[in-house]
Parts: C-alpha cells; sequence; structure tokens
C-alpha cells in the first residue's frame, strides 16, 4: 500500500470520527438500537375550581349613607286629650280608609314619620299632629283641595300635613324636596281647580 493510499484511509476514518461525535450522535442501549428520546413531561394543567372552590365575588359597593339633616326638630307636643282607638279628644284619630282603620293609620305613619320630628312615643306623635294641623304656627302656609282637604306648609321646618274637612290628619311629614314639594302641591290643585272651572255648565242643575 502506498503512502498516499495510507493517507487516504486515515483521512476518511478521521472524517467519520468527526461525523459520529457530532451534536447529531446517540449512545446506543447496547443492542445497537438508538434509544428512544427523552421528552420532558409538560406541566400538569392547574386544577378546575369547583363549585365550592369558586373565587370570590367582589363585594357590592355599599350604599351611600344618608344625609344628616342639620335641622332637626321637634314639634311642640299638643295639650294630652284622651286617646282611644278612634278618637284624640274631639277630634277623629285619623284618617281612615277601604283598607285600613284610623288606629292603623296613624301608628302607620307614626312608625314612618315619628321620628322625623322628634316624637318619642305614639301619644307624643299624636299630640304633634293634631297641635299642628288644628293650631298651625305662625307663618304656616295652608291650602284647600276641592274634597274640603286643607294643606300646610312650614317653610320655616319644611313640615307638610293633610287634614280632612272633618279634623282627621292623613299625613304629616317632612319631604325631601323642601319648598320644592309645596310648590309642585300648589301647582297640582291650581290645575285641577282650572279643569273644574273649564268643565262647568251653568246650564246644568
Amino acid at each position: 500500500m502506498t503512502v498516499i493510499q495510507r493517507l487516504l484511509i486515515a483521512l476518511g476514518l478521521l472524517l467519520l470520527t468527526a461525523c459520529d461525535a457530532g451534536p447529531s450522535a446517540v449512545l446506543t442501549d447496547g443492542k445497537g438500537e438508538a434509544p428512544a428520546q427523552q421528552v420532558a413531561p409538560a406541566e400538569a394543567p392547574a386544577p378546575r375550581a369547583t363549585p365550592s372552590e369558586a373565587p370570590p365575588v367582589e363585594a357590592e359597593a355599599e350604599a351611600p349613607a344618608l344625609r344628616e339633616d342639620s335641622h332637626a326638630i321637634r314639634l311642640p307636643v299638643g295639650p294630652k286629650l284622651e286617646i282611644t282607638s278612634a278618637r284624640y279628644g274631639d277630634w277623629p284619630l285619623w284618617s281612615s280608609n277601604r283598607k285600613y282603620s284610623a288606629y292603623e293609620n296613624a301608628t302607620y305613619h307614626y312608625e314612618k314619620h315619628g321620628s322625623e320630628v322628634g316624637a318619642r312615643s305614639y301619644e307624643e306623635w299624636l299630640g304633634m299632629v293634631h297641635g299642628f294641623i288644628h293650631a298651625p304656627p305662625k307663618g304656616v302656609e295652608t291650602l284647600s283641595r276641592n274634597n274640603g282637604d286643607t294643606l300646610f306648609y312650614d317653610s320655616r321646618r319644611n313640615i307638610f300635613a293633610v287634614m280632612t274637612k272633618k279634623g282627621a290628619p292623613r299625613t304629616l311629614f317632612r319631604p325631601y324636596e323642601g319648598a320644592a314639594y309645596w310648590q309642585k302641591q300648589k301647582q297640582i290643585e291650581a290645575e285641577r281647580r282650572t279643569i273644574t272651572r273649564d268643565n262647568f255648565d251653568p246650564g246644568v242643575d
């Protein structure tokens, strides 16, 4: 074998060895087979929340606090008179209707509006209401309805009340809208009078 042939064989073996030891070379499993490619295990998916593990719901915002009335008042209590389920002294206790008695309406209005005028008891409430409508304080405006009701408004204390033609209270409260509520009531009554006057026919008995 010539020197040139020996050099070519050596060069070929060198190239073959470099190729097998490169990045693509794999080790055999001893049986002449390449082992299976190792694959990194995939991360397990995060467990889904069950209904009992549902994420907490963000709490709703609290309702805004009611504004404090800087003009809180206490109405004067009228004379102490005998109170029954139907009478306050000589006056009707309260107005009644088809669904509720005078006593039921009086207690309902006390529970709803008594604190607005500083009433500390049901009896005080009745004294305040009757005292207001039967002896209105100075400066209280009044307005009559076609059905005989009298409307009262005390702009200084922001108190609105209604009394029937028989002297029974219908309501007493402090309107949230203040004087605008009273103006609206006057407008309603003025419109009612206009309608009644326009529909009046003097030729009909």
